[in-house]
């Protein structure tokens, strides 16, 4: 899908922030104003861009925030992480690169993530915009996450990307579980939810599931309703502002793209 506003002009490009989510196989281009407004909205096979994606991507944009899922991902206390002390780690990761291997404090879990990119995806867009913002899925997805979770009780999470499901556990406000997960089907998801309740002892449903990633008619949504009371859709805290009902449900699906910056 291509979509320009009216309102976007080229002499204005050094005003505007281009957000781009990346997976395996798709990119999706954001452009947006400094009233949030959507400009310019792209989503292509990225083995494929398109003359049009690659234009854009040539701009200079004040801002550049992109948008990347994890390799590998292991959780530390923060209280007990050393930065000097990375190479401890190393054995966890599928490369021994410990320059590779990149650290984000989660303040309100009291954890700090250690983790990679894959190194083909990050070092592509690391040649197009050497000076971007870089943030992984997993940090936007649980600050999202934190204003749904009561302080009582178990509350699932699934965020869908490419083939990829992340699937965290809270119990009691305390995050228990987050792992990924290759899926192709809902039967997949299936399988490895009923895992998670089979290893942490959960019967039947849980009280709530947090989906992200997809809309509320997707056969995604479907599938997890059979496992909770209530599954609710993470919103992003931040508003993008446009007239294009087509692109505005496009976005749904977009989220953590949506609060990536506020994690900078």
């Amino acid at each position: 899908m291509n979509y320009t506003a009216d309102d976007f002009h080229f002499h204005y490009v050094a005003t505007y922030s281009l957000l781009i989510q990346s997976d395996f196989q798709h990119d999706h281009l954001v452009v947006m104003d400094e009233d949030k407004q959507v400009l310019i909205y792209m989503t292509y096979d990225n083995l494929n861009p398109s003359a049009e994606a690659i234009k854009i991507l040539s701009l200079p944009f004040k801002r550049v925030c992109v948008n990347l899922p994890h390799q590998d991902l292991i959780w530390v206390p923060s209280e007990v992480y050393h930065e000097t002390e990375k190479g401890l780690y190393v054995d966890y990761f599928a490369e021994s690169d410990i320059n590779r291997i990149l650290s984000k404090d989660i303040e309100v879990l009291g954890v700090t993530a250690l983790f990679q990119y894959d190194q083909l995806l990050y070092s592509r867009w690391k040649k197009i915009f050497a000076e971007a913002d870089f943030v992984p899925y997993f940090e936007v997805v649980i600050n999202q996450a934190q204003s749904y979770v009561p302080i009582q009780g178990e509350v699932l999470g699934v965020h869908l990307y490419d083939d990829q499901a992340d699937i965290f556990l809270f119990v009691n406000g305390e995050m228990r579980l987050y792992n990924t997960f290759e899926i192709a089907t809902p039967d997949d998801l299936s399988y490895f939810v009923l895992n998670v309740f089979k290893n942490f002892s959960i019967k039947d449903k849980v009280s709530k599931i947090l989906l992200s990633g997809t809309s509320r008619d997707s056969e995604w949504f479907e599938r997890l309703n059979r496992y909770a009371e209530w599954v609710d859709m993470i919103q992003p805290k931040e508003k993008w502002i446009t007239n294009n009902s087509e692109v505005s449900q496009r976005l749904e699906e977009l989220n953590v793209l949506a609060d990536s910056v506020s994690c900078v």
